[in-house]
């Protein structure tokens, strides 16, 4: 490990900003039906941004390994890019660098995918891809997450919660497990989506490809599905947690519709990007998505009106509603800074501009993406 880690630079500021660019370039592509990461020539930039040559990394494999079960066998997590990404992982995890590690093992979990999608699926029909998606049982992953880069990004945080602190020791055996347990659970979903899709080609279904809507006729679609609505949720969960974006516009315009100080405004926007707050946004992006009906309530006149109606409710049957869960999200956003008990000083008409100004920033991120 020593050896390895005196070759690199001690900024890995560049590393960071080129992983987060991709990991969220290949989660967006991941909607394409049939798309198939390329990952060499990512592995190749790695090595360029660390200063190491892939000797360097195929010598680290044999060192490491060497005296553990893997030194003979288990050849399935001798690839050199996926080594070379949990190094990395170690790397951030010893600077203390959670949004970089997250980044990391989410890339880690697209490698997985692509290694194993290439392995079951040489050969790929958009048609029946989409088709055999569509028709997936609820129990099966890319079912259940709704989306594959939904599937990957959940696998990495399930990743994260049982193997962050042996990452960070760097327990070798533990990583041994880590990196057979994650190839083992991506398997599981690649294999039963190849089977169900050559049995749909071997029986013709989703073989003809279905006529698109024309121009005209896509305000008579809902936007929100749900699997649209989870591809939208996790677009904006990559913006915010893994790319760390500030929408500048989005935080001008809600600023300015709340009147909220520029100060507490510009906290909670740059905050927000802290992965320790991925539950609770998740939870409050899905509820903004799932009322949304025709494109208009959310690219038209009607934007403001439906976050007014958002936040105008008082009470719901469901304990789980908009307003209810942005004010969750912000009292989280603000104890982890050290400002609840300012908040708490404010008049109840200053909380609800706060509450209002993270409404409309969530809301207008979203309009700003995707209209």
């Amino acid at each position: 490990m020593e050896i390895l880690q005196s070759k690199i630079p001690t900024d890995l500021s560049l590393l960071k900003k080129f992983i987060n660019k991709t990991t969220a370039r290949e989660l967006d592509a991941l909607a394409e039906s049939c798309y198939y990461p390329r990952t060499k020539k990512f592995y190749f930039e790695l090595l360029n941004l660390l200063k190491i040559k892939e000797s360097d990394i195929k010598e680290y494999i044999r060192r490491i390994y060497k005296g553990t079960k893997a030194e003979i066998g288990f050849q399935v997590i001798k690839d050199p890019g996926a080594v070379l990404l949990v190094f990395i992982m170690h790397q951030f995890l010893r600077k203390r660098d959670q949004s970089a590690f997250l980044s990391t093992m989410i890339y880690y979990m697209i490698v997985q995918y692509a290694h194993l999608m290439y392995k079951q699926m040489k050969y790929c029909n958009a048609d029946t891809f989409r088709h055999t998606l569509d028709t997936l049982t609820k129990t099966h992953l890319f079912s259940r997450e709704k989306t594959i880069s939904g599937s990957l990004h959940y696998l990495a945080l399930e990743m994260i919660k049982n193997f962050s602190g042996d990452l960070k020791t760097f327990d070798i055996e533990r990583i041994i497990a880590f990196m057979l347990v994650s190839r083992h659970r991506v398997s599981q979903s690649v294999k039963s989506f190849a089977e169900h899709y050559y049995a749909y080609r071997a029986s013709g279904i989703g073989i003809q490809a279905q006529t698109e809507p024309g121009e005209d006729d896509v305000n008579k679609y809902q936007i929100q599905t749900q699997a649209h609505g989870e591809g939208i949720v996790n677009k904006i969960l990559t913006k915010i947690i893994t790319v760390k974006e500030v929408d500048i516009k989005a935080l001008e315009e809600a600023k300015e519709i709340t009147k909220v100080k520029t100060s507490i405004a510009t906290l909670i926007a740059e905050h927000l990007s802290d992965s320790i707050h991925l539950n609770n946004l998740k939870i409050a992006l899905h509820l903004f998505v799932q009322d949304l009906g025709t494109t208009s309530d959310l690219c038209g006149e009607r934007f403001y009106d439906y976050i007014k109606k958002l936040m105008a409710v008082k009470r719901s049957s469901n304990p789980h509603f908009f307003k209810n869960q942005i004010n969750i999200l912000l009292v989280e956003i603000l104890k982890d800074i050290k400002q609840y008990k300012v908040y708490e000083t404010y008049t109840n008409q200053t909380r609800f501009s706060v509450n209002s100004f993270l409404a409309y920033y969530l809301a207008l991120i979203v309009r700003n993406t995707l209209c």
